[in-house]
């Protein structure tokens, strides 16, 4: 018999109409949105006029933010539903944002005939296509690209191109989010007398924006790239499908018909389409329940995502707002210093817009007496804070050796290391690395990215050409890098073993035996012992292995190769991840050049392993990432999110990370601007097409966006905070930079609100 709390049951004595649940972390929200699905459907089964009627194949829809989510829900749905003895399988469809719209436009244009479904771009490939399209751009208009430069230098024009591809994402996703194409905001710039270069009330009409001008026609290029690949990125495919809904309205009843629940999970990340689609699906007065946490919202530096959205909805006079305040993740004096957190930042933040926008003001309640999830006792748990001289020469290499112990001290406890940026987390990996330590790699972009697609670039290059040694010596040490079992050997012997592959007398020895005895005949007589050979034969069986594989195309082959390196292992789900993201973008190299094959293919993947380029990872919780106990996770605060651990290491959270004011110093900021270039251009965006820049009042776009920038990072330190159940390590350093570069740093506000918590405490 299954106990609810009482927050839970409010949620499931809902029946119809618009309810917004504000769920705290780790109140069980996926849980409660699968008991409120279980509960329609068994109340449609027993009376289908009150609710819906499955037998007439009326279903709940389930909206969720995450691929990974889709079984879980799924699973939690099918076990309800065979508790209640009903069918399992029926009545319900579990959908991604994406996979929602795809049906849309597939039901849509299904009914016009048949045709193929519409193409749509992953996110490694979106990202591909922006940077050819800037490319484009430049080449035709170099004059124009470098107005914002004041030097030459190579460095420089890196940092723009980095600057103007962050700026032209940010502008681009905005855009498509208010349903602007590139020709009408051609139109527009060509038509307007207003001085978009200024969005300050007394500015006066002068010209467009060189700014503007500049990045729609780079998100014209991008387009036209999309349209001549016959593809939609992902802000395209919703786009189209809400159009489709409000072009046909016998397809929104049609639908409506056949969902007559929405339940939406993870609505603090909601873009505008998303609302836009969900709000015409469910029709006024219809039933949508939107499920998230506005104080958890951490997307809207990589998305149109805003808690702003969320907020509104829940205080709708036609919305039912019922939160779920209780969890039983964290001890109660973790739970207090989150917290804490919000009411300061709510009540006394120096910034009076941070005040007003960063959280909502709902605290996290311990679950009741007798909860089937208690919360860890306080006795069990400990929060510290921690000051370091130097971030380089201390907090990281301290960090990383006292997490290392604790993960050996608490072997059946899970543990985290949470670092602000990847930058960061690199130098804590070189750290861990150097101890030996056991631990899950699950930064962006890092050491680890590199030596997966220098391995996958080795097997690549050695099936491209087997008589080239030197492949087959970089085939060694990258499985070695990775160790896998083909190159399990010590450090030490592999110099020897790759001087003996490039002093093989012939490849095919090595790849193609005739006998036992073949591969032994072909090294260096009295040179290579018997334990070479073994060793080299177990080499040469997995490379032999791969050569079955080569006739499949090159995502399939590059698929398979990341099965072979990683899919004997659970632990190394965040690798697999990596390497299918690696096959996505092989495929699209392939498909841009046809004629490419495996030898310029290899080629390209060489220049990701020697990280000339960089490919967007998914989050851990994207994939089903699950920590493991003894091992210790390092990623990013972003990518903790929909994770917790026993025990959780925060390292850098200082005043450049989580400035005190405006007046601060904040990444980002362009001296060829004087400000944020993203936050300039989406200002002027929107004053171009709303005639209202969208600023907070007195504050230029610059500080408005350093309002969301601070109003974001408590956010996520309070993400931080929540992941923890028992132990919890805030550290931050005096100063930062290696010798001769050394910079004061100052402490976040916020940590001084920590201490004075923590001194609260009974000792």
């Amino acid at each position: 018999m299954i106990k609810l709390r009482p927050a839970q049951e409010a949620i499931l004595a809902y029946s119809h109409g618009r309810m917004a649940v504000s769920a705290v972390p780790g109140s069980g929200k996926t849980f409660t949105l699968a008991m409120l699905a279980g509960k329609l459907l068994a109340a449609g089964y027993a009376s289908a006029s009150d609710f819906l009627d499955p037998r007439q194949d009326q279903r709940v829809l389930v909206v969720t933010y995450l691929n990974a989510s889709v079984d879980t829900f799924r699973a939690r749905i099918r076990r309800r539903l065979e508790e209640l003895g009903l069918p399992a399988n029926d009545g319900y469809d579990v959908r991604t944002l994406h996979s929602l719209a795809l049906e849309i436009v597939r039901l849509s244009e299904g009914s016009l005939g048949d045709s193929p479904d519409p193409l749509v771009a992953g996110e490694a490939q979106s990202s591909l296509f922006l940077s050819q399209a800037l490319d484009n751009w430049t080449g035709r208009f170099p004059d124009h690209y470098r107005l914002f430069l004041s030097g030459d230098s190579p460095s420089e024009l890196s940092r723009w191109r980095n600057t103007v591809l962050k700026t032209a994402t940010a502008f681009i996703r905005t855009a498509k989010n208010e349903r602007y194409h590139p020709q009408v905001l051609r139109a527009r710039l060509h038509d307007t007398s207003l001085d978009i270069t200024n969005t300050a009330a007394d500015a006066d009409p002068i010209t467009a924006s060189p700014l503007l001008i500049m990045l729609t026609g780079i998100y014209e290029e991008y387009q036209r790239i999309l349209d001549l690949q016959g593809v939609l990125d992902f802000d395209d495919l919703i786009w189209r499908a809400l159009d489709l809904l409000e072009a046909r309205p016998a397809l929104v009843d049609e639908l409506r018909l056949r969902w007559p629940y929405i339940l939406e999970d993870e609505a603090q990340d909601s873009v505008p389409l998303q609302e836009a689609l969900l709000s015409t699906l469910s029709g006024e007065g219809g039933n949508w329940v939107r499920v998230g946490d506005p104080n958890q919202a951490i997307m809207s530096t990589f998305t149109a995502a805003h808690p702003g959205f969320f907020n509104a909805f829940i205080d709708r006079d036609d919305v039912l707002d019922l939160p779920l305040p209780n969890s039983g993740r964290s001890a109660p004096k973790i739970i207090n210093a989150a917290n804490r957190i919000v009411d300061w930042t709510t009540d006394r933040h120096p910034v009076p817009e941070v005040r007003e926008n960063t959280f909502r003001r709902q605290h996290i309640l311990p679950t009741p007496p007798g909860d089937g999830q208690p919360n860890p006792p306080d006795t069990e748990a400990e929060i510290r804070i921690r000051v370091f001289r130097s971030q380089e020469d201390e907090e990281l290499p301290q960090v990383a050796s006292l997490a290392a112990r604790r993960a050996a001290d608490y072997s059946g406890q899970t543990l985290a290391i949470l670092v602000p940026t990847n930058e960061l987390g690199y130098h804590i990996a070189e750290h861990l690395d150097e101890l030996g330590a056991p631990y899950d790699n699950l930064l962006r972009g890092g050491t680890r990215e590199r030596e997966i697609a220098s391995a996958m670039n080795a097997i690549l290059a050695v099936l491209a050409d087997p008589q080239q040694k030197r492949t087959l010596a970089a085939a060694l040490d990258g499985l070695h890098d990775l160790g896998h079992p083909a190159a399990d050997f010590p450090e030490e012997q592999l110099p020897h073993l790759t001087t003996l592959l490039r002093s093989i007398a012939n490849t095919e020895s090595l790849l193609f035996p005739w006998d036992e005895n073949d591969l032994e005949n072909s090294l260096p007589q009295n040179v290579a012992t018997d334990e070479d050979v073994r060793l080299l034969a177990r080499f040469s069986d997995f490379l032999r292995r791969m050569f079955e594989l080569r006739t499949l195309p090159i995502d399939d082959l590059a698929l398979a190769i990341g099965d072979a390196l990683f899919a004997q292992d659970r632990t190394h789900e965040a690798d697999l991840a990596i390497a299918y993201q690696l096959a996505i973008v092989l495929r699209y190299w392939h498909e841009v050049n046809p004629d490419w094959r495996l030898p310029e293919l290899s080629a390209e993947l060489d220049s990701l392993a020697r990280g000339r380029r960089r490919i967007p990872l998914p989050r851990p919780s994207d994939y089903g990432y699950e920590p493991q106990p003894g091992r210790i996770s390092l990623t990013t605060q972003h990518s903790a999110k929909g994770l917790e651990w026993d025990a959780v290491y925060m390292v850098g959270i200082d005043g450049r990370w989580i400035p005190p004011d405006l007046d601060a110093h904040f990444i980002g900021v362009d001296e060829n601007f004087g400000g944020d270039p993203s936050a300039e251009a989406l200002a002027q965006l929107r004053y171009l097409m709303q005639g209202d820049a969208g600023l907070y009042e007195g504050l230029s776009a610059t500080e408005s966006a350093h309002v969301d920038v601070i109003s974001e990072r408590l956010r996520l330190f309070y993400v931080g905070i929540t992941r923890a159940r028992r132990f919890l390590q805030i550290s931050r350093s005096r100063a930062t930079g290696g010798p001769g570069r050394e910079k004061q740093t100052e402490p976040a506000t916020i940590l001084g609100v920590l201490y004075e918590y923590i001194r609260s405490l009974p000792q």
